[in-house]
């Protein structure tokens, strides 16, 4: 069990664990504030020929304050629950939860998703990098952020390595506001990651992220 956490508290999403909750949650997909996201995740599907994951219905059910972004799907994420989910059985899922328990930053006042809305690895679409793919994916960004329910005040970008490159190939490296939000640039949450140091900052990974979601939790509420 790779998310302990949802889980423990039956919110577990995998088809292969917990298939009623999978099943629940796709039943409720345009339901709620994330609803009309679901409608755009079903429109760029059809117009792009990707399998793009939904938005899960039970984050930001207050309002997405604030947008967590990754780089782009796992086939975990796409494949065992179909969604961008808090409570997918990943271990990167299972930090992310320790991390926002112990921060105070609320599942209701944010939305995770990621830079590239499809998996840039599937191997039914042949080689592609993650740069181009980001290029690609810009305008599908700048759609999600139109379409998320509330006042979105922050921008968490999460991974050194991967997510901030690909968020400087789709936004551009000089931007710390966007769509008016405020932008912090973190480390990934995942398990090869978090536990490691930064040799750029000699701060922990794991004490950078929850840093920055202390951060945004006193900012909006």
């Amino acid at each position: 069990m790779k998310n302990r956490l949802a889980y423990d508290r039956g919110e577990l999403l995998s088809k292969l664990v917990m298939p009623q909750n999978v099943e629940e949650r796709l039943a409720d997909r345009y339901s709620g504030p994330i609803g009309e996201l679901n409608h755009w995740v079903d429109q760029l599907r059809t117009a792009t020929g990707e399998s793009i994951p939904y938005f899960d219905p039970w984050s930001a059910s207050d309002g997405a304050k604030v947008l967590m972004l990754l780089q782009d799907p796992s086939g975990a994420a796409d494949g065992e629950s179909g969604f961008i989910s808090l409570h997918n059985n990943d271990q990167t899922a299972h930090n992310v939860y320790k991390l926002c328990e112990e921060t105070s930053l609320q599942y209701a006042d944010y939305v995770p998703w990621n830079v590239i809305p499809w998996w840039v690895a599937n191997p039914a679409k042949g080689r592609r990098t993650l740069g181009s793919e980001a290029r690609r994916a810009r305008r599908y960004l700048e759609e999600v952020v139109d379409l998320l329910p509330g006042d979105l005040a922050a921008v968490i970008v999460m991974g050194k390595s991967q997510t901030w490159p690909a968020w400087h190939a789709a936004v551009g490296k000089s931007h710390r506001r966007f769509h008016g939000a405020e932008v912090l640039f973190t480390a990934h949450p995942g398990p090869l990651s978090i536990n490691q140091v930064d040799k750029d900052t000699g701060r922990r990974n794991r004490d950078d992220i929850a840093a920055a979601f202390a951060r945004v939790a006193s900012m909006v509420r």
